[in-house]
């Protein structure tokens, strides 16, 4: 059994935090009964260590307390989970500082570096982001096969290739600002037309298995998961998701 002040001082929080739990209903105190006097047990420590598992995760309380309302067993694949993006994060860190290493030394002289080694950690980078944002519905969505191979593909892509790639992506977000600036969208409009080839030329390249299918199905996850919403929304600084959604759906009519 443990003091609030006992248990504060074991997990390195406040008491204040602790009072705070309790008080949500994140992380219940005992009590004595002929007094207020609030007091945990091993089970109290044990969900305590999962909660600020799931804050170090960047969850938020309600979130967390969520997490913490489902059964042990499903906790447990919750966490499973975060441990498998923490070593994908870990292994991306290890590339990146070894890959600036390189550069350093390069810089100065020392060991020469290949076109495809100065942007191993980037295309790196992209890979880690994706699975880190949408790793678990593309696999329920697509399998585990079809992921590594469009991870292989892009871990590959020469330095033309990722170049091509970044300037794609450009000239897709700028189109698609122009056309969220318009009072009308015209889906049979020029510039329509390039958003729908731009982003079909940066899936072909990012993704071997691209069809049309694969392409209506990306539109569906757009609108349907505001993480997929934001990452267009945010570099365009403009709700372009729907504009991209109903672009994508005019240019693949079967």
């Amino acid at each position: 059994m443990y003091t609030i002040n006992e248990l504060a001082k074991l997990a390195n929080v406040s008491s204040r935090t602790l009072r705070y739990y309790d008080q949500i209903g994140l992380l219940k105190a005992k009590r004595k009964p002929d007094s207020d006097y609030r007091f945990y047990d091993n089970d109290a420590v044990d969900a305590l260590q999962q909660i600020l598992f799931f804050k170090s995760f960047g969850f938020s309380l309600t979130k967390i307390k969520t997490a913490m309302n489902l059964s042990q067993s499903k906790r447990l694949v919750l966490l499973e989970e975060q441990y498998q993006l923490l070593l994908q994060q870990q292994a991306q860190l290890t590339k990146t500082i070894q890959t600036l290493s390189q550069t350093l030394v390069y810089y100065q002289g020392g060991t020469k570096m290949n076109d495809s080694e100065k942007f191993a950690a980037f295309k790196a980078d992209k890979i880690a982001e994706n699975e880190a944002q949408f790793g678990k519905e593309i696999r329920e969505k697509y399998g585990e096969k079809a992921v590594r191979a469009a991870n292989d593909k892009w871990s590959h892509l020469t330095p033309s290739q990722y170049e091509q790639l970044q300037e794609t992506e450009i000239a897709l977000f700028a189109n698609l600002k122009i056309l969220a600036q318009s009072d009308q969208i015209d889906l049979d409009s020029t510039i329509a037309h390039q958003v729908f080839d731009a982003h079909k030329a940066w899936l072909q390249v990012a993704a071997p298995f691209y069809n049309q299918k694969y392409h209506r199905g990306l539109a569906d996850m757009y609108v349907a998961d505001e993480r997929f919403a934001a990452y267009y929304n945010d570099r365009v600084e403009a709700d372009v998701v729907d504009i991209l959604h109903d672009i994508i759906y005019h240019y693949t009519k079967e």
